[in-house]
């Protein structure tokens, strides 16, 4: 795995979030200049805010819907090379903005890698694009929490967006394991500040996490 990445793209929700009035694109996103992020998550997103609710992904810890839990599933980011992937196993077109990324990143020096793969805990020190290292502190932090899983909703945007149904059901098969990571946002906790294309993305394990 490569030490550090480069912002590709950032990507914005689109201007109807909601399930049932949008049910198969209110997850789909579209590229923005900048993203505005802070310890919330993404100004504007419907994800945002430090807690959620729980869901059946959580289940049998919490009773579906029924917790006040901590937010970690804030950020979505996938890399370049998932979704080629994705194109090549599904034969049509998956972008980032069908996948509802949020954020693109690939190896600074162009080296193929799957975001999927790196490891749960993984820190992604961002800095300017001509940063060697990142500050300490980072311009902003991220954290990875889980594999962004294979899921129907996302399935009925892609089955939309090439007019074939069969793609659902598909695209929850060949999805699992490379659809990119889900990050919470660790710093900044104050104010809020902007990723950018072309920010470099810096992994880095902390010495809590060694074991």
């Amino acid at each position: 795995m490569p030490n550090e990445g480069v912002v590709l793209q950032v990507l914005a929700p689109n201007d109807d979030q909601d399930t049932e009035s949008n049910p198969c694109g209110h997850s789909v996103t579209r590229p923005v200049g900048q993203l505005m992020v802070d310890h919330a998550g993404i100004t504007g997103d419907r994800h945002r805010g430090p807690t959620r609710r729980s869901t059946p992904r959580e289940y049998p810890v919490y009773r579906r819907t029924a917790a006040q839990i901590v937010n970690r599933r804030q950020i979505f980011a996938v890399s370049p090379d998932e979704c080629t992937l994705l194109t090549e196993r599904l034969g049509v077109a998956i972008t980032p903005q069908l996948l509802g990324s949020n954020l693109v990143i690939g190896s600074s020096d162009g080296t193929p890698f799957y975001l999927s793969d790196l490891p749960v805990n993984t820190y992604f020190a961002i800095s300017a694009g001509n940063a060697e290292e990142p500050s300490v502190p980072p311009l902003a932090t991220l954290v990875h929490y889980v594999q962004q899983k294979g899921c129907s909703r996302t399935g009925n945007a892609v089955a939309k967006a090439h007019d074939n149904p069969e793609l659902v059901a598909r695209f929850v098969e060949v999805s699992e394991h490379r659809r990119g990571i889900l990050c919470s946002v660790e710093y900044p906790v104050a104010e809020p500040v902007a990723l950018t294309e072309g920010q470099r993305v810096h992994f880095r394990f902390p010495m809590g996490n060694c074991y």
